[in-house]
């Protein structure tokens, strides 16, 4: 029998209260089992005060170097930020830029463990490291993250390891982007993997959410579990309960409300139990292991 295990993650929590409530309501009745908490997003706050409510939300940091602002103040990183500090909007040119100008390592070093630090002066427990837009898994930047996650005890790191053919085969349009992202991904995770392993940390061995980001919709993830591999796969939404100013400035294509639903879907749930697959988190697979 194949030993196949699904962790469904909602990332940028504390973006927005539409997203925030979603991630609650996912959580106490759906599949949703981890949340990835943006910690100087705009409404992070709320999503704390929710998450003490959910004993059982298995909460990571998601890491911030794009699209949103940071947790030191501008003096203390000049050249990451604007004078009101707020990162890059550009993926390709920041990612890039964070490549060629080695200057800006110890900026990120001392932002990420700031982020980091501020999650956890909260007095909530973090189980996972990611980061928005992936950015994590940046040949510059994932030694840094690598590096923390041990100086901080967060067991768990995410790969972006994601079966493209898969997402073709029920989602097809773009084929050429989704194929170069799920290449251009699973080579920067064959290093990532080697460095979480040396480290003793736990990650992920499959993904989903990358290529097909923003629709994630019940469709989708029913058609998944039949291309479920052996092993641990986690898929991640941005679920909402409804695509307020905040989201729609950042995302306006994604189909929040959709993933919602998916997350909440009795049809997914019964797919799965007919398939055997089993519903984790990495807190359960952490304390599995005597992490």
């Amino acid at each position: 029998m194949l030993n196949r295990r699904v962790i469904f993650t909602a990332d940028d929590f504390g973006l927005s209260p539409a997203l925030n409530a979603a991630v609650a309501l996912a959580h106490r009745q759906g599949a949703l089992g981890c949340a990835s908490l943006m910690v100087t997003a705009p409404h992070a706050e709320q999503a704390l005060h929710l998450a003490r409510d959910l004993p059982d939300l298995c909460l990571g940091t998601h890491l911030t170097l794009i699209q949103g602002r940071a947790a030191l103040a501008p003096r203390h990183i000049p050249h990451l930020v604007d004078p009101q500090g707020n990162f890059p909007q550009h993926p390709v040119a920041a990612g890039w830029r964070y490549y060629f100008q080695p200057r800006l390592l110890p900026e990120i070093r001392r932002e990420l463990a700031a982020q980091i630090e501020a999650a956890l002066q909260t007095g909530i427990k973090l189980w996972h490291l990611n980061g928005h837009l992936n950015l994590h898994l940046h040949p510059a930047i994932l030694p840094a993250v690598i590096d923390l996650a041990r100086k901080y005890r967060i067991p768990a790191v995410r790969l972006a390891r994601e079966d493209w053919r898969a997402t073709l085969a029920l989602a097809p349009d773009g084929p050429l982007s989704k194929a170069a992202q799920g290449l251009i991904f699973a080579w920067l995770s064959r290093r990532a993997r080697r460095l979480a392993r040396d480290a003793g940390l736990i990650y992920n061995d499959h993904l989903f959410g990358l290529t097909n980001d923003g629709r994630m919709t019940e469709d989708y993830l029913v058609g998944l579990v039949s291309r479920l591999k052996p092993g641990v796969t986690e898929i991640y939404a941005h679920p909402a309960l409804a695509a307020d100013g905040e989201l729609m400035r950042w995302t306006p294509g994604y189909r929040r409300r959709e993933e919602f639903e998916a997350l909440l879907s009795p049809r997914l749930r019964q797919a799965l139990a007919a398939a055997g697959i089993e519903v984790t988190d990495y807190r359960k697979i952490v304390e599995k292991t005597g992490w």
